[in-house]
C-alpha cells in the first residue's frame, strides 16, 4: 500500500524509510518530523514548532535552532529533501500522499468506507475498516514527550482509530457477522461508556443476534449513565431506536448515530443572504376524500421524527394526491422549505437518476447553473451542505431505485423525504429504516364520497344502487372514478346509463384481475375516448408519442398537425372527460396512466408512418424554438439548421427574458425529447437540438445536464454512423468541458470533430472544430499552434459568408495577437470585430469590447480602455452574460492597478472573482487571484498574497492555463523577494521566462524586468543591465509604454550602479517621458512593486460587499462605482 521509495509512518512510533532504507533521526529531528507530518501538507507555523519541540522552555534564539533542524531533516532525507520539506511562510510544510503517509492513508480509507456505507456497500466498508485499522501499529506518538503533543491531536487521531472500528462492527452486522459484531462493540462499549454510537450498534447487533432483552438493557444502562453522570437524555434517533425495540420490531440504522461524515470538504455553498427558501409543492388536489389511516400513519412519522417515509401501493390508488394533501397539510412544520421531484420511475421515459435529479434540487436551493459543480459526488457533497443546517420536506414522486433515494435524501436532522412508489422499496426499509406506509384503493365509503363529489350528492342519492355498483367496477381506484365521474357529469343518462354501457362494452369480466390494478382504469378511459369526436381523439393519441406527463399546447398542436387554437379546443374536450388537465401557463398535463393509454391508443389506431411524422414534428418543434429562443437572446446557434417542417409550429419571441422564459418551463420536456430522440430516433434530432442548445446550456443550465446529454446523443449519432452529428456532438463535449477548465480534454474532442468533418467534407464543421482547437491552443500557451488553426476558421467562415462566426474568430484572433505582442494587430483585429457586430446589446460586442480595453491596458492608453469597459458593462446589463462581464471586470482590474488605483482594483479583482466563479470561467479565477495577490504584497500581507497565488496555482494546474501559470510565477517572484529569499525569486521568473518564449511573448518583458531589479539588489549589475536592455526592445515592440518606462528605469539603475552616468541620465529621460505620456503618477513609476518600506504597518483588508443577485442591479453597482469622478481610495 505504502510506495518503497517514501514512506512516513506516525500511526505508532515515528517510522520514516526512503527506498526501503530507515532514516536515522536524533530525537529532536524526530519531533520535527512528527509536528510536521501531523499536519501534512499544511503550513505549521515556527512558533507552533518551537512550542511543539521545547514546549514551556524555549531556547534562545528558538527560530534559528528550528532552521537548523530543518536543514538537517532535508540532509537526511537525501536529495528528496528539499523538495518534500519546504519553506512557507510563516513556518514549513512537509509534503506527502496517502500512498507515502500513513495517517493520510488511514484519513482516505475511512472517508472512502464512509461513501460506501452511503451506497449500502457494505463489503467494501468492511475492507476498508480492516486495511485501515491494518495501519495502526500501536498507540501513536508514545516516543513523544506528553508534553510535546497536544491533548487536542491525541484526541483526534483515537477519534479517527474508533470510528473505523465502528465502521468494521457495523459492516460485520450489516453483512450477517452477528456475533462478531456483538463482541467488537462489547469491548467498544466498555472503553466508552458515554458513546452512543456503539451503543446503538449493539443494540441492533443483538437484537439481530435473538437477544432482544440484552440490546433493551444496553440502553436502559446507558441511559442511566448519561442521567447520573451528564444530566442529559439519549438522543432523539437512539431513544427511536429504543421504542422500535420495545415494540418488536427490527432495528434500522439510526442516522444521527451513524459514522461521522466524510472529511473532504464539500464544495462552497452559496452565502446564507442568497439562500432562497424553495415552495417546489404542486397544488394540493381540489377533490381528496378519505385516506385517514394513511394520513395517521404519516403524521406518526412526523411525530417520531422519521426523516425518511415511504407511501407505497399500485398504479391509480392516488398516492401522488395523498402525499401532495399531506404535504401541504405540514408544510409550516418545514420552515426552510420544500423540494418536489417527479422521479418517473414508472413511466415510459428514462427514470430520473441523480445526475439529472441533484442539479434541479440545487436549482431549488438557490444554486445558479454554474454554481453546481460536474459529477453526483460533488453535487451530493453540495446538496448536503447546503442542508445541514435546514429543515426541509423533500417529496420524491414516483421512485423506484433505492440508492436514487439515498443519494437525493438529505442527511439533516430535522427534514423529512417522503417518497411515493409502486414498489415496496423494502431495501430502504431495512437497510435505512425508513417508515412505510401502504396506499390501496380506497374503501367503499370513501370511493363514494368522492364519485359524490365528482358528479353531485344529488346524482349519488338519486341511484344509490348503481353509485355503489359503479365504484366496484372501477375497483375503488381514484383515477377511475375521477375519469368516469367526468364523463357521467357531462352525459344526460347519469350512473345508471354509464354503469350499463360500461357492463355492454364486455370489460366487466376483467376488471379484477389480480395485478392488474390498472384495468379497471381503462376500462373508464374507454369511456371517456369514446365520447370525443375524432379530431379530438386523434390530439389526445399524439400526447403519447414522447414521454412526459404534460407538454404545452403548440406541441400538441405540432404533434396532432393542427394549429394552436384547434389544438386548443380538441384538448379541452379531452379535459372535460377528466383525460387531462390544464395545467396553467399554455399547458396541459396528465396522469402517467392516461399517458400510457394514450400510448397505446396511437400505437393501435395510427399507422407507423404517421407516427413517424408526427414525432418528427414534434421533435422539430423543439429543434426550431430552441433555436429562436438563442438568436433572440442574442446567443451563439453553431450552425444553421434547416427550415421548419411543415406544421412544426416553432415559436418566436420578443425578448429575451421571453425565450429564458420559455426555455426554462419547458426544459424538462426538451430533455425528455432529447433523450427519446436518441434511444428510439430519429436520432439527427438529439444531436441537432443539443447543438442549438449549447449556448442555452451554458447559461441556463448546469453543465452536468449539458455533457450528460451531449454524450447521450454523440452515442446515437456514432451509432447510425452520422458523422455529421459526431463532429456537432464532439465540438459540444469539447465545448462543455472547455468550460469547466479541461483544456486539454477539450484540445482531444476538437482534433477528433476536425478529422471526422474533413472526413465528411463538412466546411462549417471543419472551421468550428478548428476555431475551438485554437482557442483553447492560445490558453495553453501554445500560441504558435494556433495560430494557423485560426487563420483556416476565419477563411472558411469568410469563404461560407457566416458573419456571426467571423465575429468571434476576429475576438479570438484580437486575444491570440494579444499573447504574441502583437498589440496593434490586437487592436486591430477587436476594431475589426466591433464594426461586424455593430452597436448591439450582444455578448459578443462585450467580449470583443474587453479585448479591445485589454490591448489598450497593455499599451497604457488606460482613458481608451476605461471607455471601451464601460460600454461593455453597459452591454452586458442588456445581454445578461455573466462570462462577459466576469472578463471585464477582471481587465478593470488591471486597469486599476497600472494606473495606481489600488483600492479600486481591489473592488474590482474580488468582484470578477465572485462573477467568475458563478461563471464557472476557471481562467477569470485564476487572473483575478494573481490581481489580489499583487495588491495584497503591495499592502504588505505577503501572507494573504501567497494564499492567493497557492489558489491559483491549483486552478490552473488543473486547467492549464499557462499565462495564468506565468503570472503567478511571477508575483511568486514578488513574494519571495520581499521575504528576502532574491535565489527563489530568480529561479520562480527563469521558470516564467521559459514559459513566455513560446506561450505567452507578451509576458516575457515584465518577467525581465522583475528580473533585472533583483539582479541589481543582489549584486549582478551586469546581468540587470541584460535584462533591462532586452526587456527595453520587447516592450517597446510590443508597444507595452508602461512596461517600457518601467525596464528603462531599471535600465537606467543598472548603468548608475556601473558608474555610467550619460546612459543612466538617457534611460531615466526616456522613463519620465513615457511615464508622463501616459499620465502615471509619482507612487506607481517604481520599476518593480513590492511590499511597503520596513516598519509600516500592512493596510487593513476591507471586507469584500455582497454582490446583488440580479445582473441589472450589479452592472448599476460597477457603473456607479468606477465611472464617476469619485478619486481613488488606495
Amino acid at each position: 500500500m505504502l510506495t518503497p521509495r517514501l514512506c512516513f509512518r506516525v500511526l505508532g512510533p515515528l517510522e520514516v524509510e526512503i527506498e526501503g532504507q530507515p532514516a536515522a533521526l536524533t530525537g529532536r529531528q524526530r519531533a520535527l518530523c512528527t509536528a510536521l507530518l501531523l499536519h501534512a501538507n499544511h503550513v505549521v507555523s515556527v512558533d507552533r514548532l518551537i512550542d511543539f519541540l521545547w514546549d514551556s522552555r524555549p531556547p534562545g534564539a528558538g527560530a534559528a535552532r528550528v532552521r537548523a533542524l530543518v536543514a538537517e531533516v532535508r540532509r537526511v532525507l537525501g536529495p528528496l529533501g528539499p523538495s518534500l520539506l519546504t519553506t512557507r511562510r510563516p513556518g514549513y510544510v512537509m509534503h506527502a500522499r496517502p500512498g507515502e503517509l500513513d495517517l493520510l492513508t488511514f484519513e482516505q480509507l475511512v472517508e472512502d468506507g464512509s461513501r460506501a456505507a452511503a451506497n449500502g456497500d457494505w463489503d467494501t466498508v468492511r475492507h476498508h475498516a480492516e486495511q485501515a485499522l491494518g495501519l495502526w501499529r500501536g498507540e501513536p506518538l508514545t516516543d513523544l514527550p506528553e508534553a510535546a503533543v497536544s491533548e487536542a491531536e491525541r484526541r483526534r487521531l483515537g477519534e479517527l482509530h474508533l470510528v473505523a472500528r465502528e465502521s468494521a462492527a457495523e459492516a460485520d452486522l450489516e453483512t450477517g457477522r452477528h456475533r462478531q459484531a456483538v463482541a467488537e462493540l462489547l469491548r467498544l462499549t466498555t472503553a466508552h461508556p458515554l458513546r452512543e454510537r456503539p451503543h446503538a450498534l449493539l443494540m441492533r447487533a443483538l437484537q439481530a443476534d435473538g437477544r432482544p432483552a440484552e440490546a433493551l438493557q444496553v440502553y436502559a444502562d446507558l441511559r442511566r449513565r448519561m442521567v447520573d453522570e451528564l444530566a442529559l437524555e439519549p438522543s432523539d434517533d437512539l431513544r427511536t431506536l429504543h421504542r422500535r425495540l420495545l415494540a418488536g420490531g427490527t432495528a434500522p440504522t439510526a442516522p444521527s448515530v451513524r459514522r461521522p461524515p466524510a472529511a473532504r470538504p464539500a464544495p462552497a455553498a452559496p452565502a446564507r443572504s442568497e439562500r432562497r427558501v424553495p415552495r417546489q409543492l404542486p397544488p394540493a388536489p381540489r377533490r381528496f376524500v378519505g385516506r385517514d389511516a394513511e394520513l395517521r400513519g404519516l403524521d406518526s412519522a412526523l411525530r417520531a421524527a422519521e426523516p425518511l417515509a415511504l407511501l407505497v401501493g399500485p398504479a391509480g390508488v392516488g398516492k401522488s394526491a395523498l402525499a401532495l394533501h399531506w404535504a401541504h397539510r405540514v408544510a409550516d412544520r418545514f420552515p426552510d422549505g420544500q423540494l418536489f421531484l417527479d422521479l418517473r420511475g414508472f413511466d415510459d421515459a428514462e427514470p430520473m437518476g441523480p445526475e439529472e435529479a441533484l442539479p434541479l434540487l440545487l436549482q431549488g436551493l438557490g444554486c445558479g447553473p454554474r454554481d453546481i459543480p460536474l459529477g453526483t459526488e460533488a453535487q451530493t457533497a453540495l446538496y448536503r451542505t447546503l442542508l445541514a443546517d435546514r429543515r426541509v420536506l423533500v417529496v420524491l414522486d414516483d421512485a423506484a431505485d433505492p440508492a436514487t433515494v439515498r443519494l437525493l435524501r438529505p442527511a439533516s436532522t430535522g427534514s423529512l423525504t417522503l417518497v411515493t412508489s409502486r414498489d415496496k422499496l423494502s431495501g430502504l426499509v431495512t437497510l435505512d429504516g425508513a417508515y412505510r406506509v401502504a396506499c390501496d384503493v380506497l374503501d367503499r365509503t370513501g370511493a363514494l364520497e368522492l364519485i359524490s363529489a365528482v358528479v353531485g350528492a344529488e346524482a349519488v342519492d338519486a341511484d344509490p344502487a348503481a353509485a355503489a355498483e359503479l365504484v366496484e367496477l372501477c375497483d375503488r381506484l381514484p383515477l377511475a372514478l375521477c375519469v368516469a365521474g367526468s364523463w357521467i357529469g357531462g352525459s344526460p343518462g347519469g350512473i345508471r346509463t354509464y354503469v350499463r354501457d360500461l357492463a355492454d362494452r364486455g370489460r366487466l369480466a376483467r376488471l379484477h384481475v389480480e395485478g392488474e390494478e390498472s384495468i379497471a382504469v381503462r376500462a373508464a378511459l374507454d369511456m371517456s375516448y369514446g365520447a370525443l369526436p375524432d379530431a379530438a381523439r386523434r390530439a389526445f393519441r399524439r400526447l403519447g408519442l414522447l414521454p412526459g406527463t404534460g407538454r404545452s399546447l403548440r406541441a400538441a398542436a405540432a404533434a396532432a398537425h393542427t394549429d394552436e387554437a384547434a389544438a386548443t379546443d380538441l384538448l379541452r374536450l379531452a379535459q372535460r372527460v377528466h383525460l387531462l388537465h390544464d395545467a396553467g401557463r399554455g399547458r396541459t398535463a396528465w396522469h402517467d396512466l392516461v399517458h400510457e393509454y394514450a400510448r397505446d391508443r396511437t400505437a393501435a389506431e395510427d399507422t407507423a408512418a404517421e407516427r413517424a411524422a408526427a414525432v418528427e414534428r414534434l421533435l422539430d418543434h423543439y429543434v426550431q424554438t430552441v433555436v429562436n429562443a438563442a438568436r433572440t437572446a442574442g446567443l451563439y446557434v453553431m450552425r444553421d439548421h434547416p427550415d421548419a417542417l411543415d406544421g412544426s409550429l416553432p415559436r418566436e419571441f420578443r425578448t429575451t427574458e421571453e425565450a429564458y422564459d420559455w426555455f426554462d418551463a419547458e426544459w424538462d420536456d426538451i430533455a425528455a425529447a432529447i433523450g427519446h430522440a436518441a434511444e428510439h430516433g430519429p436520432a439527427r434530432f438529439a444531436w441537432a437540438l443539443v447543438d442549438a442548445l449549447q449556448d442555452l446550456f451554458h447559461h441556463r443550465r448546469p453543465l452536468a445536464d449539458w455533457m450528460r446529454l451531449a454524450l447521450l446523443a454523440r452515442a446515437a449519432a456514432e451509432r447510425d454512423g452520422d458523422l455529421r452529428g459526431q463532429v456537432a456532438m464532439h465540438v459540444s463535449v469539447g465545448h462543455a468541458r472547455w468550460r469547466n477548465g479541461d483544456l486539454r480534454g477539450a484540445l482531444t474532442e476538437y482534433e477528433q470533430a476536425e478529422e471526422r468533418a474533413r472526413t465528411a467534407d463538412w466546411t462549417h464543421g471543419e472551421a468550428v472544430a478548428l476555431q475551438g482547437a485554437a482557442v483553447t491552443l492560445k490558453l495553453l500557451g501554445e500560441p504558435l499552434r494556433a495560430l494557423p488553426r485560426y487563420r483556416r476558421a476565419l477563411a472558411l467562415y469568410r469563404t461560407l459568408g457566416e458573419v456571426r462566426s467571423e465575429e468571434v474568430m476576429l475576438i479570438n484572433m484580437a486575444s491570440l495577437n494579444l499573447a504574441l505582442g502583437r498589440t496593434d494587430a490586437a487592436g486591430e483585429a477587436a476594431g475589426a470585430a466591433l464594426a461586424l457586430i455593430g452597436d448591439t446589446a450582444d455578448h459578443h460586442r462585450a467580449l470583443a469590447l474587453v479585448n479591445l480595453a485589454l490591448t489598450r491596458q497593455k499599451q497604457a492608453r488606460f482613458a481608451e480602455a476605461e471607455a471601451a469597459l464601460r460600454t461593455s458593462f453597459l452591454v452586458c446589463r442588456d445581454s445578461g452574460s455573466t462570462y462577459a462581464e466576469a472578463v471585464a471586470l477582471e481587465t478593470l482590474g488591471r486597469v486599476r492597478a497600472d494606473a495606481g488605483q489600488d483600492e479600486r482594483a481591489r473592488s474590482a479583482y474580488e468582484d470578477a472573482l465572485a462573477i467568475s466563479l458563478r461563471a464557472e470561467n476557471r481562467n477569470c479565477q485564476v487572473d483575478s487571484l494573481v490581481g489580489l495577490a499583487a495588491l495584497k504584497l503591495r499592502a504588505g500581507r505577503a501572507d494573504e498574497a501567497a494564499g492567493h497565488l497557492d489558489a491559483a496555482f491549483e486552478i490552473a494546474e488543473r486547467t492549464g492555463h499557462r499565462t495564468g501559470h506565468i503570472e503567478i510565477l511571477v508575483e511568486r517572484a514578488a513574494v519571495a523577494r520581499a521575504a528576502g529569499l532574491p535565489g527563489v525569486a530568480l529561479d520562480h521568473l527563469e521558470s516564467a521566462a521559459r514559459l513566455a518564449v513560446d506561450g505567452s511573448p507578451l509576458t516575457l518583458p515584465r518577467v525581465q524586468v522583475a528580473a533585472a531589479v533583483i539582479r541589481l539588489e543582489n549584486g549582478d549589475p551586469a546581468g540587470a543591465l541584460d535584462m533591462a536592455e532586452e526587456a527595453v526592445a520587447l516592450a517597446r515592440d510590443s508597444g507595452q509604454r508602461l512596461i517600457q518606462a518601467r525596464a528603462a528605469l531599471a535600465l537606467a539603475a543598472a548603468h548608475e550602479v556601473r558608474g555610467e552616468g550619460e546612459p543612466a541620465a538617457a534611460a531615466r529621460a526616456r522613463a519620465a517621458a513615457l511615464f508622463d505620456a501616459i499620465g502615471t503618477p509619482e507612487p506607481a513609476r517604481a520599476a518593480l512593486h513590492g511590499p511597503p518600506p520596513a516598519g509600516t504597518r500592512p493596510r487593513p483588508a476591507a471586507p469584500h460587499r455582497e454582490l446583488p443577485l440580479d445582473a441589472e442591479s450589479r452592472l448599476d453597482l460597477y457603473l456607479n462605482e468606477h465611472f464617476t469622478e469619485a478619486g481613488d481610495g488606495g
